[in-house]
């Protein structure tokens, strides 16, 4: 089926692998990276060391750096996220350039044959245009479930470092919290 439906879909196919390798590789290092987090380790580290060296600070100035390192660390964590959302915008636009093709290369084989409409010549460019369709929406569906659960470990993670690097700075004697993380 992947023939049939042309130059469209080599390019949904090959961006369908990118997008798919881009998620493993992503939740991988979320998943990596929330069991680091759990132990008070990694980006959190990061920041709860902030917290101890700036133990002098004023509560705000002190909230402030939190909150840049945290935003910080959920700008990191959501790099390459974005490649995922635009996969499952442009998906669907490309599953319409193969449905335009299609419909031209059958139009076309009907002018060549003189005008004498044959239902399989026009079945065969209709065909290739919906499946085009079809590979399009699939892709796009997949990538938006994809991006959409990679977003809630990334808002997650950035929550539970937020309350966590409230806690710390209760128990170092700053009871002000931290303004709400961008995440």
């Amino acid at each position: 089926w992947l023939a049939k439906s042309g130059v469209v879909g080599y390019i949904l196919a090959g961006v369908s692998v990118v997008t798919l390798a881009v998620f493993l590789e992503r939740a991988f290092i979320l998943h990596l990276e929330r069991r680091r987090l759990s132990r008070g380790m990694g980006m959190m580290k990061d920041i709860s060391d902030a917290i101890r060296e700036n133990r002098g600070a004023s509560p705000d100035r002190l909230s402030e750096l939190v909150s840049l390192k945290v935003e910080n660390a959920v700008e990191q964590l959501s790099s390459r996220i974005a490649f995922i959302r635009l996969v499952f915008t442009i998906s669907p636009l490309l599953g319409l350039l193969g449905t335009v093709l299609g419909m031209i290369q059958a139009f076309r084989q009907v002018a060549e044959a003189g005008g004498a409409v044959k239902p399989a010549v026009l079945a065969s460019g209709i065909w290739v245009a919906l499946l085009t369709t079809a590979e399009g929406l699939i892709v796009a569906i997949a990538a938006f479930f994809m991006y959409h659960y990679l977003q809630y470990l990334v808002v997650a993670m950035g929550k539970t470092m937020t309350r966590q690097a409230e806690a710390e700075m209760i128990e170092y004697g700053h009871g002000q919290k931290t303004p709400q993380a961008a995440v």
